[in-house]
């Protein structure tokens, strides 16, 4: 892995942590249907300027490799904004110490999708990594 990646995963990480942050202080003062709403609407506005940006290169990007990019990237909206509007209807419910660290268990979805869908090479190394990972957010979520 590259010292960039790394970096990027870095802040990743700590963006994520942050965000579970503020999730949790938004739902103690508004739902969680209503804190996924504001979100999507932020959002919104938020990706104004960048869409502004980076409208034409993207359109060119899209002209040249068809419809299916749009698909699937509709499709990764949908899937990821659901799991975030199931993952603030837990937060909603209970500890964010508790449901950060088990929402945290998704690397063991990714690791089946990626093996049967992506025909990424199955490793027993990668098996164990994979049920660490899922382990250790149960412990932590006890």
């Amino acid at each position: 892995m590259s010292a960039a990646t790394v970096i990027f995963l870095v802040l990743a990480v700590a963006c994520w942590g942050g965000g579970a942050f503020f999730d949790k202080l938004t739902l103690n003062r508004i739902g969680a249907t209503d804190a996924f709403i504001l979100r999507l609407g932020l959002l919104g506005l938020f990706a104004v300027p960048f869409v502004l940006w980076r409208w034409h290169p993207t359109r060119d990007a899209v002209a040249i490799s068809g419809k299916l990019p749009v698909i699937l990237v509709a499709t990764s909206i949908v899937v990821t904004m659901s799991g975030v509007y199931f993952y603030l209807r837990a937060m909603s419910g209970a500890e964010a110490s508790r449901i950060v660290p088990m929402s945290s268990t998704y690397p063991l979805v990714a690791f089946l999708l990626a093996l049967i869908f992506l025909g990424e090479k199955f490793t027993w190394a990668k098996l164990a990594g994979t049920v660490l990972v899922c382990a250790g957010v149960g412990v932590l979520a006890l």
